[in-house]
């Protein structure tokens, strides 16, 4: 949950550090029973989103999904 002092691995670095050392980059949102939030690592900078939750049955969920770079164009 947001704000308990869980760890967090980088997935693409494998730093590992506190929820508190990465860079929230937006407010934390819900979707379906997880908790949602958009980070980036403040070792090598790659962006992914951390979800946290409790399933309806008790068994607790995380893992994260890395982020696409945008494209930006060229002109």
């Amino acid at each position: 949950m947001i704000g308990d002092g869980s760890l967090i691995k980088c997935p693409s670095c494998g730093y590992v550090g506190y929820e508190k050392e990465f860079k929230q980059l937006r407010n934390p949102w819900k979707f379906r029973f997880y908790t949602v939030q958009r980070l980036a690592c403040p070792k090598c900078g790659i962006i992914f989103n951390y979800y946290n939750g409790t399933s309806p049955n008790g068994k607790r969920s995380e893992f994260v999904i890395w982020m696409k770079p945008k494209k930006t164009k060229k002109i």
